[in-house]
């Protein structure tokens, strides 16, 4: 089985910006992804995507987006692909029965878009596994261990890893990949979580 860690930027709004300007966003607005990267890890070939995706279905592009993340909307009108292109990008890239890690349900964000954008799935049987179960427990994140949720943020911190700027798809990827290397997760645990497999159909 090929593992790979993809993280995904999508468009949010804060509640801070919808009570000070509730026509800035609509309820029902998805959270239309805009940038994806996934890297292949336990391997030597260097195998990874970076997409960026041109949303097409936002009322107004959010602010807090371009200062989050950088990715300014400009660049995305002008160097996105569309969601449906993405969607055969990542098709292509995961064999079947690939597992894919993710800190954060990636997996629904992916599925939403795929329905906001009306793509009829080609069917690929894959398996997503949370990136939080795996460090829960080691001694580094015991101060977390009442959390529901260990940021990225949290663990760039943590690994005191400096340098790199979250909120950043592929920045974010490559946190989680140095967390990886720093406590020693080899392939064979990662198989031990084997009953939270979530399987996903792309």
């Amino acid at each position: 089985m090929r593992i790979f860690v993809i993280d995904t930027e999508y468009l949010t709004w804060n509640n801070i910006n919808s009570i000070k300007n509730p026509l800035q966003r609509k309820k029902n607005e998805p959270p239309e992804i805009i940038q994806i990267f996934v890297k292949e890890i336990f391997t030597k070939f260097k195998n990874e995507k970076l997409i960026f995706i041109k949303p097409l279905h936002y009322k107004t592009y959010p602010h807090r987006i371009s200062k989050l993340t950088s990715i300014k909307k400009l660049f995305l009108d002008t160097s996105g692909i569309s969601f449906r292109l993405a969607y055969l990008d990542l098709y292509k890239l995961f064999p079947k029965n690939s597992l894919i890690i993710s800190n954060g349900d990636e997996s629904n964000i992916i599925e939403i878009n795929i329905h906001l954008n009306k793509i009829k799935k080609k069917i690929k049987k894959l398996y997503f596994l949370d990136f939080n179960l795996l460090i829960k427990k080691h001694k580094l994140f015991e101060k977390y261990k009442k959390k529901i949720f260990i940021t990225n943020n949290q663990i760039k911190n943590t690994l005191k890893i400096k340098n790199i700027i979250s909120h950043d798809a592929q920045n974010d990827v490559n946190i989680l990949i140095k967390c990886i290397k720093k406590i020693s997760i080899k392939k064979k645990v990662i198989f031990k979580y084997r009953n939270f497999f979530k399987t996903y159909y792309l």
